[in-house]
């Protein structure tokens, strides 16, 4: 057996290994060529071996021949792990192992254990075959020996087996022989529907039929029957090792011959449940037994069906179908005569004209020389004739070719607009018709004209052009002026085409300007135009906001120098806000809000932002929380991918860090960019609090720990409310003077740098675009929250560090400009 079936029985007999799968079970076991297992010494089929509910048992064939732990085997019993089965000399030992039965065979056969019977034995025996000499290996020469005998001896006499000797023995292997059969053969109930008149099974030797059952050995036969209408059937059928087994087969009824007639008799298709299947005529054709569907489909007549039951079984059977003509009579005629008429682009004939036509919509057209053809659709209906009314053919149109120069001027006709010339147009003959053909830049031309029916001529317009005039004032007065690939040098009163006009004015070290300008006739247009400089021109370029693609707006802050952190003698200045002088070189985009949720979830949709004390932190305009540095970075690494920006953040063991250069891929702030954008820009002193230097903060000032927080906190405000107990909806309060929304309250916020307290001795050096530390634990958050209320915390100088999130720190976006 192959080792990587799936074995749940092994048998070990002297080394010879066999094994089988639970699909195999139940099985013989004994001596036997036909036994699922050979076990040698045992005789054939003597034990069976299954598994039910799990559990295996034994089944002995011959009540006792075999022995189980000392006591005979006589009837189904369980198999337990450590059981001995004997059989003569034979002993086989049972162990169960995870569900699986391990059988190890020892010891040698017993004479007296039953075998299958040896044919050619019998036979010999009776004397009905000579003995066969076994072949030797090598051909020898043996020389006998001289002997002479003292005394005459009588030579034995052979006796030669009886006749009747030789019938016992022949009954006794038949016998043998049937016993053999009715041991291994299994009882197999062939049921076969309709009941053949004739079953066999012609390749099968041994066999054996008991009315509607066959006794068979295990394996494949071929199974034949027949009956008249149906068509042979020849199966094979698998016979396992069951005692008692049922197969059950059905036979095909043959098809019916089907021949189709119709009146009239006509040529079409035939269709037999939406299929085609064949043309008309159909004569005795197969056609599968069962109710049917027939179809006919013949020009000239609606489609004909009928469900009919078809008998089959080589029977001929007829069906018959009365077609419906699909066509009427119908009558044109015109005036004057003659037209020839086509009908759905095929020329039928000339008026006045009956035709039959097909039923539906049909399209009638009718043409003469010098007139206008005539179209029109009608609808022919099944058997109703149709006269249409008569037809007054009309005088066909003039045709006029219009010719403009310059090319692609704009032709009306009577007032309606008809194209651009070139351009061919048909007039109604009889009559004049007024042509005017005008273009943007040129005099307008009219003209009269009149045709003869199906005439032709060509009529050619030039068009004058017309001239406005630009005066320009430019500065500086030296630059030069060209129009298209025209140079007008210094020239600052120009006389161009009334047509759409590009001016272009440049001069050295300045930004060019491209101008248009449609000039007007008798209308002067006075422009004035003053040239950047280039670095002007730069500047100017220079978007002052951005806006995300998730709708996040950054506005461009101006860099500058400025002294962070706070005096020593400042009220509820803690120790690691040491003052320092700081440049900031480098411009930069801030965001004017803080991320909100619904920004944040486009990139992690499972993200939430919880709630604290009964009250939600998770609303789509609520800044988002409980986020932490790490996470913030991957959403702006995300960003920036999605924004077409280079990433700013990339992998440095289990950290991220500032790529170098650092790009302009979306960031964190510094807290240098930070301090710099919430106490200094746009102030004429540094701030002490968001909205100034005093407290208690005025109404409107920001989200802090106020009285509607009373309730949540053990510190508030005791004068403020702001009316939000927690985080607000970003953008709630008025911005600070640099444009920033929510500096210094709502949610505290990650900045880039790693948390450190600068010692006093380098507090004097001035630090150039500093990014913090380069190593550390704790990240710095900057700004006071919801949950603030003292003036430690509500100062913008407040410097709080963390590793993890929490539910009162967010996050801005910033990145460089350039």
């Amino acid at each position: 057996m192959d080792s990587a079936r799936d074995w749940i029985l092994s048998l070990d007999d002297g080394g010879h290994q066999q094994q089988v799968s639970a699909d195999e079970l139940p099985l013989s076991l004994g001596g036997g060529s036909d036994d699922d297992l050979r076990l040698g010494g045992w005789s054939p089929g003597v034990l069976q071996v299954g598994l039910l509910e799990g559990r295996f048992f034994m089944s002995p064939t011959q009540k006792g021949v075999l022995s189980c732990n000392g006591e005979p085997l006589r009837d189904t019993r369980w198999l337990s792990d450590g059981d001995i089965i004997t059989g003569g000399d034979r002993r086989l030992s049972c162990r169960l192992d995870d569900g699986r039965l391990v059988l190890s065979s020892s010891g040698q056969g017993s004479a007296g254990d039953t075998l299958p019977p040896d044919l050619d034995a019998l036979a010999r025996q009776a004397g009905q075959i000579e003995p066969v000499a076994q072949p030797s290996a090598r051909a020898e020469t043996i020389s006998a020996l001289e002997y002479r005998s003292r005394r005459p001896e009588a030579a034995p006499v052979r006796r030669r087996p009886s006749v009747l000797s030789i019938a016992i023995w022949s009954v006794m292997s038949l016998l043998l022989i049937l016993a053999w059969f009715a041991f291994t053969a299994k009882s197999v109930r062939l049921l076969i529907e309709p009941e053949p008149q004739q079953v066999g099974l012609p390749g099968t030797v041994f066999k054996f039929r008991i009315g509607e059952r066959w006794l068979l050995r295990s394996g494949e036969h071929v199974v034949v029957a027949e009956r008249p209408g149906y068509q042979r059937l020849e199966e094979i059928i698998e016979v396992g090792a069951a005692p008692d087994q049922q197969m059950r087969l059905r036979m095909e009824r043959l098809p019916g011959r089907i021949t189709i007639a119709t009146e009239p008799q006509v040529e079409g298709r035939v269709f037999i449940d939406d299929s085609e299947v064949g043309e008309l005529p159909f004569i005795d054709q197969p056609v599968a037994h069962g109710e049917r569907r027939f179809r006919i489909e013949a020009p000239r007549f609606l489609p004909a069906s009928a469900e009919f039951d078809v008998e089959g079984a080589d029977i001929p059977q007829t069906l018959s179908f009365e077609l419906v003509p699909n066509w009427a009579p119908v009558t044109i005629a015109s005036r004057p005569a003659g037209a020839s008429i086509s009908v759905d682009s095929e020329i039928l004939g000339e008026t006045p004209a009956t035709l039959e036509l097909e039923a539906g919509e049909r399209r009638i057209e009718l043409t003469r020389p010098g007139y206008s053809a005539w179209s029109d659709t009608v609808r022919v209906r099944p058997g109703e004739a149709l006269e249409l009314d008569e037809i007054a053919m009309r005088e066909a149109d003039g045709r006029v070719q219009l010719v403009s120069t310059p090319a692609g001027a704009r032709v009306t006709v009577n007032g309606q607009y008809r194209g651009q010339a070139p351009l061919t147009v048909t007039l109604p003959p009889g009559r004049e018709h007024e042509v005017v053909v005008s273009l943007a830049g040129y005099e307008s031309q009219r003209r009269r004209l009149s045709v003869q029916a199906d005439s032709g001529r060509r009529v050619e317009v030039a068009l004058d052009a017309v001239f406005g005039e630009v005066r320009l004032d430019v500065q500086p007065a030296d630059a030069q002026v060209r129009v298209g690939e025209r140079s007008l040098g210094t020239d600052r009163v120009l006389t161009l085409q009334a047509v759409p006009q590009t001016l272009v004015i440049s001069r050295q070290g300045y930004a060019s300007q491209r101008i248009d300008v449609t000039p007007r006739p008798g209308f002067t247009q006075e422009l004035e135009v003053r040239l950047l400089t280039e670095e002007e021109a730069r500047e100017a370029a220079i978007a002052r906001t951005v806006t995300t693609s998730l709708g996040g707006e950054l506005r461009l802050l101006e860099p500058g120098r400025f002294t962070m952190g706070s005096p020593r003698a400042e009220q509820g200045r803690r120790s690691n806000e040491v003052q320092r002088p700081v440049e900031l070189t480098r411009r930069f985009y801030l965001g004017v809000r803080e991320v909100s949720n619904a920004e944040f979830r486009a990139f992690r949709s499972s993200h939430d932002s919880g709630r604290f004390s009964g009250e939600t932190l998770n609303d789509d305009d609520q800044p988002v929380v409980n986020v932490s540095w790490n996470a913030a970075v991957e959403f702006l690494n995300w960003l920036s991918a999605r924004d077409g920006l280079t990433p700013a953040y990339e992998r440095s063991g289990n950290s991220w860090v500032l790529s170098e250069p650092v790009g302009t891929g979306y960031r964190l702030p510094t807290e240098a960019e930070w301090e710099w954008a919430a106490r200094h820009l746009g102030r004429d002193a540094p701030a002490r609090f968001a909205w100034g230097s005093e407290l208690p903060p005025p109404d409107r000032s920001g989200n802090l720990g106020d009285v509607s927080a009373a309730r949540l906190l053990p510190n508030t405000l005791v004068t403020y409310n702001d009316g939000f107990p927690v985080s607000a909806p970003v953008a709630s309060f008025e911005p600070n003077p640099a444009g920033i929304h929510d500096l210094g309250s709502n949610v505290a916020e990650w900045v880039h740098d790693y948390y450190s307290i600068l010692p006093p001795t380098d507090a004097a050096e001035r630090v150039t675009d500093p990014l913090g530390p380069e190593s550390g634990r704790f990240r710095v958050v900057r700004g006071a929250s919801w949950k603030h209320a003292s003036i430690t915390e509500l100062r913008l100088t407040y410097r709080d560090y963390s590793d993890r999130a929490r539910e009162d720190v967010g996050f801005r976006i910033a990145r460089y400009l350039e």
